[in-house]
């Protein structure tokens, strides 16, 4: 699987800041101690051995700069999901912001996310997320006043195909068009608006101090309820059409290629 190019500042900010403070010391101590001792006495690496030894506190810096961004990135990601309240506030957040909430929500479901092949605001994938050897490729579109439409998920279904990828999942703040869903349906094609978003935040949300005092002894979230049809997680939906229109339900996270719905 291609990914974005990315700096080496840029991958270490996304990574555990830990992983830059083990980087910054062991670089500082072979810079400053290891490598000058390695060459010895020899007059002609003096000059090498005085620019190295030089250059130990300005890697350190580095890497101590990368940690506090990293520090940084991680509580920015939490407080994206862990503050969303409505589908408003959702819609308020940038296209950037939006893709790193997506990110960490699926994060929080147990996926391995990494960020690729995206574009920038528009086009291309934004995420990858792999799960129990299964890989899908994610597009983030926080439109707020557009309806997704079908050329978005041909252009998503051509790449998952070309890239030999299990799904392709495209996530709105906003809803798709009827040709879109059409378009879809029983492909391994998973559609993601924004009420369907906003549940899924909801569930992986961490609950603050107050709140934890007030659930079962437990501490824990309460549990997902499971399909019916392949036991795979559900997420609250809305009804779109039909009789039911407007009413709530649970369906699959595999849908379309799992149809099970459950009534709330």
């Amino acid at each position: 699987m291609r990914q974005r190019n990315e700096s080496f500042a840029e991958l270490l900010t996304k990574l555990p800041w830990q992983v830059s403070i083990l980087l910054g010391v062991f670089t500082f101590v072979g810079l400053r101690w290891i490598l000058p001792d390695w060459w010895g006495e020899a007059k002609s690496f003096a000059p090498i051995k005085n620019v190295i030894t030089n250059l130990a506190p300005f890697a350190a810096l580095f890497f101590g700069a990368t940690a506090c961004l990293s520090f940084w990135f991680r509580n920015r990601r939490n407080a994206l999901v862990d503050q969303q309240a409505s589908l408003e506030t959702l819609r308020e957040t940038t296209w950037k912001d939006f893709e790193y909430l997506v990110a960490e929500a699926y994060r929080r479901q147990g996926y391995q996310v990494t960020y690729s092949l995206g574009k920038g605001a528009d086009g291309g994938v934004d995420l990858i997320i792999c799960k129990a050897g299964r890989t899908s490729l994610v597009q983030c579109k926080q439109w707020k006043t557009f309806s997704v439409g079908a050329p978005v998920i041909r252009e998503q279904f051509g790449i998952m195909t070309a890239e030999k990828a299990d799904e392709a999942i495209i996530v709105t703040s906003g809803k798709f068009t009827a040709e879109a869903e059409s378009f879809a349906l029983g492909k391994p094609i998973q559609l993601l608006d924004g009420p369907g978003l906003l549940e899924l935040v909801k569930q992986v949300q961490r609950r603050s101090p107050t709140s934890r005092i007030e659930l079962p002894a437990s501490n824990e979230p309460p549990a997902l309820p499971r399909c019916p049809v392949c036991s795979k997680n559900m997420v609250l939906r809305t009804a779109r059409r039909g009789s039911n229109a407007g009413n709530k339900f649970w369906g699959c996270t595999d849908y379309p290629r799992c149809k099970g719905t459950s009534a709330v």
